[in-house]
Formats: structure tokens, sequence, C-alpha cells
């Protein structure tokens, strides 16, 4: 039994103080998952005794039992689109969902950002600014924020490529070397694709940067650095928010590491840019 089953077994012997600490759980699963006993307290607006009492209610001994359970629970169980939207629609507080919206997504970079070690961003930086080549991999929804990466460290860097996402130019990755790094991104559902061009990166001996959420238990091992990024707003889709603005500070990160070199690449791109419109006009 999962603890949301849990929940609905015990709910009407729930006092009131109990059932709220229960509605809310059911529009924040992961805050209950991975933030302090603390946190989640001054989150709902109540105590931490009142907290530990709803864990023991359904039969913990206390939060850190039901953390881990829960823990458990979200790894292995992947809700789908029809259980997201009922989950939506169970949680939707009367005309409260634009609020709540753009709440989730802000709760998704905090999260991101806060469990995201500053040497592992460091060396992120690092390992941009020191590769004869970067690309960017997505595929299927993925694909737009490999898209927008290439975007962002194109304005910073030369030789920044997109790999293919199709049945395109796939003998491109084969040109991949050690000299050059690959952001890779992936979300739940993983793609079969992409986590069979992992291996193939991996042998090369590209350094693999890894923009994905938990559980990340099949991808680490080709990971040279692992980025997790919440995505999980308890939407009916994903929230993209947190892997974008990741993609925004790297890309000032990088910019602000190589300095003069990027300033020299700034101009010239825009003397390019304006000879390009004097043609065309």
């Amino acid at each position: 039994m999962n603890v949301v089953e849990k929940i609905n077994q015990c709910y009407d012997e729930m006092t009131k103080s109990e059932r709220h600490v229960a509605s809310f759980f059911l529009g924040h699963f992961n805050d209950f998952a991975f933030y302090t006993l603390d946190k989640i307290a001054a989150e709902i607006g109540t105590s931490t005794t009142t907290v530990i009492r709803f864990c023991r209610r359904l039969g913990f001994e206390g939060f850190k039992g039901f953390q881990e359970a829960l823990r458990n629970d979200l790894k292995y169980q992947q809700p789908d689109l029809p259980d997201k939207f009922q989950r939506t629609l169970d949680t939707t507080i009367n005309d409260e969902l634009l609020s709540q919206t753009i709440q989730r997504d802000i709760r998704c970079i905090q999260h991101t950002f806060h469990n995201i070690p500053y040497e592992s961003l460091a060396a992120t930086v690092r390992m941009i600014c020191g590769a004869k080549r970067v690309f960017t991999f997505g595929m299927k929804e993925s694909y737009a924020l490999s898209h927008y990466a290439y975007t962002r460290f194109l304005t910073v860097r030369n030789d920044v490529y997109m790999l293919p996402a199709g049945n395109g130019d796939i003998e491109s990755l084969l040109s991949l070397t050690e000299e050059d790094v690959c952001i890779v991104y992936l979300f739940h559902r993983y793609t079969k694709q992409t986590l069979q061009l992992l291996p193939m990166l991996k042998d090369q001996g590209v350094k693999i940067i890894i923009v994905t959420s938990e559980p990340y238990d099949k991808v680490e091992k080709y990971a040279t650095l692992l980025l997790p990024c919440r995505v999980d707003a308890n939407g009916i889709k994903n929230s993209a928010v947190a892997p974008i603005c990741l993609a925004n500070y790297l890309c000032n990160a990088v910019a602000v590491f190589n300095g003069e070199k990027t300033l020299n690449y700034m101009r010239k791109s825009e003397q390019l840019f304006k000879i390009h419109s004097i043609l065309g006009s």
C-alpha cells in the first residue's frame, strides 16, 4: 500500500489539523519527499508536532520513515498523463490554478538550485569553457530544452552544435571525442534511443553532462557531471522552468568565465549580423 492509499484509508480518522497536512501533501508530493521537517511545517503553516502526528496516523514511526516510504513510491511509480490530469483536478483550489502553477514552478527552481552543489555548477562551467566543441542533445520533449541550450551557448562561444534527434545525420555522433562536451537532456519517461546513445558517447571518451530528474539510477553511471532538476510540479505536464533557468545561468557563467574571449566573440557575431542585414536589405 503506497502513501496516498494509506491517507485515503485513514482520512476519516484524522483530526482537522492532520487533514490540513494531508490536503497540502496531495498537492506537494515532492516537497514532502525532499524538504526537511521544519521546512515542510513552515510551508504548511503548522507545527512540526502536527506533521509528525500525521505521519504516525499513517502507521509510520515518524517523519523520517514516512519520507523514505514516499521517496520509494515516487521512484518506482511514474504517473501517466491521465493520472496527472486527475491529480491536477483533485488538487486545484477554485480559481487559483494560475497562482498554484506559478508557485509550483518557483518551487521547482528553488529545489533545483538548493540541491545542486555549487562545486558541480562551477565544474560544469569549466568543462563547457574548456571543451573544443559543445553539443546538446534531447529527444521528444527534451528536444526543446536541447535547442534552447544550443541557442544560449551559441551566443557566448563558438563551436556549439545540436546532435541529431531523429534519423538525420546520425554519423556525426561518431566524430565526438574526449575533447568534446555533450549536454544531454532526458526526463521521465526516458527515451530508449537516449539510453542507447549514452554508453556510446562514454566509450568515445566524450565528457557527458546529464540534466535530468530523480530517479536517475539508469543514467548516473554515464555522467561526467550530473545536474538534477526538479520538473514534477504536480501538474498535467512536467515543468521545464528549472532546466531553462539552469541553461540561463550556465550561459551567463560561461560568458563571465571567458571574459574578454566571449566579448571578442560577441563583437564578431554582431559585426556578422550587421553585414548579413545589409546584404539582405
